[in-house]
Order: C-alpha cells, then structure tokens, then sequence
C-alpha cells in the first residue's frame, strides 16, 4: 500500500478536485483528458493509503 505522502500530491488533489466540481468520473475524465477507468485506479489509491472512501459511486 502506497503511503499518504506518495498519494497526496498536487496533481492528485487537483484531480480530486476537479472530480469533486464536476459531479463525476466522466465529466472529470473528459476535462482531465483521461479515460474514468484511470481516474477510478488512482482514487481508490489514495482511498486506499487513507483509508476512507472519497466519492459516494451508487449513483
């Protein structure tokens, strides 16, 4: 399991952001110029190192 310092990064909390203001992993994906797959990877990364889950995915 990776650590909280090798996954709070500036371009991982500018990510998270930008998933956070768009409502969700596809609108970011698109913004981002990533597939949602990868945004889903490295969330649950962080998720992961933090041990809480960050975005509500039942929708």
């Amino acid at each position: 399991m990776r650590s909280t310092h090798d996954v709070l990064t500036p371009e991982n909390l500018s990510m998270l952001q930008v998933i956070a203001e768009a409502g969700s992993f596809a609108a970011a994906a698109r913004q981002l110029g990533l597939v949602p797959s990868a945004l889903t990877y490295r969330v649950r990364q962080i998720e992961d190192a933090l041990d809480v889950l960050l975005f509500d995915r039942s929708a």
